[in-house]
């Protein structure tokens, strides 16, 4: 703590401690001579002696009885800053920070997460949900460590660590009419309420582009930005088809008694799911570990393992 308090206040304290200049030699690495400067420096700049000197040490005056106290309080909140410093930085490097839309935030991240901080309890996560383009923003400026993202083209200034393909599929229930078809058209979906994400989305860019190349209007029971109120929307209707990415629902669907079918359309096939990170950054270790535990769970929930 002796970097925080002025030099002077610092050799003091230990001289008043000790009970003479030779003593406190020992424990600063200075000499007599240049330690006795700067108490007499700093008795000059107070005004009054410090220090009674007599033959057997040096005892406290009264002005450097009321000094000393200053001087061990200064310590004692020097002290107490460096080790909120200190607690702050250890939780600083603990953190990881991840950026990702809202397809993966609503079941995949926190289940797969949750597993990472169980056999990590020292690891604290931050889960930022952004759209796509913010994702990609957040690890240029530093914000975020890692992001996840679905996209049709890699970003600048990014490196893209895993990806795979991330089709538009038709979420639905297992009693549905159309559960037992290997494919579904956009044709099919007319017959029954449709649930879409927003404009924003990547899935409703997709879905919009497909309906405009087939010549098909489909009007939504329901859109809305948030997959959470979509999901709940498709569980509680029976006929209704939610368009959906499988990773952002895949450790759901058995529990909630839900199957994913493909579209016959080609276009729907041409979104990718990015694990990304920041081009020419370095992730510590915990961080480099959680990526490759997310990859990992990815190809797993991918391949429906």
């Amino acid at each position: 703590m002796r970097k925080l308090l002025e030099p002077s206040l610092y050799y003091f304290s230990v001289v008043a401690q000790a009970g003479s200049l030779t003593s406190a030699t020992d424990k600063l690495g200075l000499t007599v001579s240049a330690l006795s400067r700067h108490i007499a420096k700093l008795e000059g700049d107070i005004g009054v002696p410090l220090f009674e000197r007599h033959a057997r040490g040096m005892v406290l005056s009264h002005a450097g009885r009321l000094l000393l106290r200053h001087a061990q309080r200064t310590l004692s909140d020097a002290q107490a800053v460096f080790d909120e410093i200190q607690g702050d930085e250890r939780r600083r490097s603990r953190t990881i920070t991840i950026a990702c839309t809202e397809g993966f935030a609503f079941d995949f991240l926190p289940v797969s997460l949750a597993a990472f901080c169980r056999e990590y309890p020292d690891v604290a996560i931050q889960l930022e949900v952004v759209p796509s383009e913010r994702a990609s923003q957040m690890l240029l400026s530093g914000e975020a460590s890692i992001a996840l993202t679905f996209s049709f083209k890699p970003e600048p200034g990014v490196v893209v660590q895993f990806t795979q393909r991330a089709p538009v599929m038709a979420l639905m229930h297992e009693e549905h009419a159309l559960a037992g078809k290997a494919k579904i058209s956009l044709k099919d979906l007319t017959a029954y309420p449709v649930l879409l994400q927003d404009k924003g989305t990547t899935n409703r860019q997709l879905f919009d582009i497909a309906c405009n190349v087939e010549s098909i209007e489909i009007q939504p029971m329901m859109t809305s930005r948030y997959v959470a109120a979509l999901y709940r929307f498709a569980l509680v209707v029976p006929d209704a088809i939610m368009p959906s990415g499988y990773v952002s629902v895949a450790k759901r669907l058995s529990i909630d008694g839900l199957t994913a079918v493909p579209f016959d359309n080609p276009l729907l096939t041409q979104r990718r799911l990015q694990v990304l990170t920041l081009a020419g950054a370095r992730l510590d270790e915990l961080a480099s570990e959680c990526l490759r535990w997310i990859i990992e769970d990815l190809k797993r929930t991918s391949s429906g393992k």
